[in-house]
């Protein structure tokens, strides 16, 4: 079986004003990179970043790859992968906005959707999640991107996989970054002492 990770990071980040992937974390590290560690502390087959090469700092020694459907949002993001890696067995998906992430819940959806065999994700949070790579995905997503009045989301990725929503405990784990304010709640919630 090959899982391989995925960061999505390739968004316009329109609502924050500025590349959310470059922010910087309290302890130094972006998001992007804070994204990368995490995936690579996991023990995944490989890690790769779906963002287009040319936009990415030269200090992040990873793999990019770029959509092939441009202003497609994230399931072309997961498309290009899956192009990229036609024999892996599954993806395990992050957004690179959720700073407060740790390896835990990743784990638990890793091994939720290996022992069950089925794609899975936290309940009201569709990002993370984990993609088991089957013809029927794959042909849903191609039929998303193909379509000029498909919706494209990762909500209807998950419901048409029938994928299963876990309970996740803490929530804080899931808290994003898309505007100025969010980032600087979270920032804020970083820098307190544990």
């Amino acid at each position: 079986m090959s899982v391989i990770g995925v960061v999505l990071a390739g968004g316009k980040s329109s609502r924050m004003g500025q590349d959310k992937a470059l922010l910087r974390l309290p302890n130094g590290k972006t998001l992007l990179e804070h994204s990368i560690e995490l995936l690579n502390g996991l023990g995944l087959d490989e890690v790769v970043v779906s963002r287009s090469p040319d936009i990415t700092p030269s200090l992040i020694n990873i793999r990019c790859i770029g959509d092939e459907y441009s202003e497609l949002g994230p399931l072309a993001g997961i498309a290009a992968v899956i192009t990229q890696y036609p024999a892996a067995s599954a993806l395990l998906v992050i957004p690179t906005d959720l700073p407060m992430l740790s390896e835990s819940p990743l784990l638990e959806l890793c091994s939720t959707g290996i022992k069950d065999q089925c794609s899975t994700y936290f309940e009201r949070h569709y990002l993370p999640c984990y993609l088991q790579l089957n013809s029927q995905l794959k042909d849903y997503i191609q039929l998303q991107l193909d379509n000029h009045q498909a919706k494209r989301s990762i909500a209807g990725l998950l419901a048409n996989a029938n994928a299963i929503a876990l309970k996740l405990s803490d929530q804080k784990q899931l808290l994003n970054a898309n505007t100025a304010a969010d980032w600087e709640k979270l920032t804020s919630l970083l820098s307190l002492p544990n």
